[in-house]
């Protein structure tokens, strides 16, 4: 859909108050299948207190609303859109909202009050469908937008692969086959997939051993580990006690011998299925298990119609490899009221971590 800019503030009516978890989740519900699980649950999932401002229409359609955390930035205090995994820190908007109507928002004086003298979106990818929208709009809402370029996201187009002939090709198949008899020497091998319905404490349990035999083990303070580390694990327990949520969460492992081999986590929203964490056990890097299992999951997710893997950043070599490319920018945004405000800010923003 293309989005025309609009230079002044139209006329549109919407009403605009504090707002609860229950319109985040309404307007979760209304909006484009991409932010599908940009629900309360998700939103509050990584702790710590947060504030909403809704949008609506006079008949109490729900627009929008927004969860923001407050945080001291340099010299303002900034609120930034809540969420647990900073790929994702965005919010809904409900897919028939016009222009016009985002743009009431955007100008409205309680708004304006709420988001302060500046306030962050992101990070978040590029084609992001409430991001965009807001950069087209914000200059005639009265906002300045700062950006930062975070890198991009690696991508898996399963719909263009599997155009392209039979996926995985024949060749892959056959490697893979070989790898899977090699580790059968040295165990059974078994498969287990979940979603955050139906996972189990042991699927948990296994997901962190294989952290804990992975090269993540080697990094001294045992960063970016999502189950091995009490604190993360419990962002993703939480997420998975919303029953709408938790069938979007899924996950996978594979065991030889009884032994936590390799797993695979992540969030499928519309027909996208996103990546948080793979890895492998380092006992059988070998014979690569992460690659097997991955493999397994990019067959599946093909055969029931997802068309899209995207995979995060980092890691290019095996990824590429596994026929990932480049896709959209990883952005940051910051909306800010004043240039005098933009002026002081913008260093500090791109120079942030």
């Amino acid at each position: 859909m293309k989005i025309e800019r609009i230079s002044k503030p139209a006329n549109a009516a919407v009403e605009v108050a504090q707002g609860d978890d229950a319109l985040l989740d309404a307007v979760a519900s209304a909006a484009d299948p991409a932010h599908a699980f940009l629900r309360s649950q998700w939103l509050r999932a990584g702790g710590g207190d947060i504030d909403i401002i809704a949008a609506s229409r006079q008949d109490g359609t729900p627009l929008a609303a927004i969860a923001l955390t407050r945080r001291r930035f340099g010299p303002i205090a900034l609120g930034e859109v809540a969420g647990p995994y900073w790929p994702f820190r965005s919010f809904a908007l409900a897919a028939d909202i016009r222009d016009e109507e985002l743009l009431a928002f955007l100008s409205d004086p309680a708004a304006r009050k709420f988001f302060g003298r500046a306030w962050r979106l992101g990070p978040a990818y590029s084609g992001d469908p409430t991001a965009d929208r807001l950069v087209l709009l914000a200059e005639a809402a009265g906002w300045k937008v700062l950006e930062r370029d975070l890198g991009s996201v690696f991508e898996l187009d399963l719909a263009a692969l599997r155009a392209q002939g039979e996926w995985p090709r024949a060749k892959t198949l056959r490697k893979n086959r070989w790898r899977e008899r090699r580790l059968g020497e040295i165990g059974e091998i078994e498969y287990c997939s979940f979603t955050g319905s139906d996972w189990a404490s042991r699927h948990r349990d296994a997901m962190a051993e294989v952290e804990q035999a992975s090269w993540l083990a080697d990094l001294e303070d045992g960063s970016d580990t999502k189950f091995a580390d009490p604190a993360c694990r419990a962002i993703w327990e939480s997420a998975a006690q919303d029953p709408v949520l938790a069938p979007m969460l899924f996950g996978s492992v594979m065991s030889i011998g009884g032994e936590a081999a390799a797993f695979t986590f992540g969030l499928e929203s519309g027909a996208t299925r996103y990546y948080i964490a793979n890895n492998y056990n380092e006992k059988f890097g070998r014979f690569g298990p992460g690659k097997i299992l991955l493999y397994r999951d990019f067959a599946d997710c093909a055969d029931r119609g997802i068309t899209r893997i995207s995979w995060g950043a980092g890691d290019a070599g095996y990824k590429s490899e596994m026929g990932a490319t480049a896709g959209p920018a990883i952005r940051d945004l910051l909306f800010v009221r004043g240039a005098g405000t933009a002026a002081v800010l913008r260093p500090l923003f791109e120079r942030a971590g």
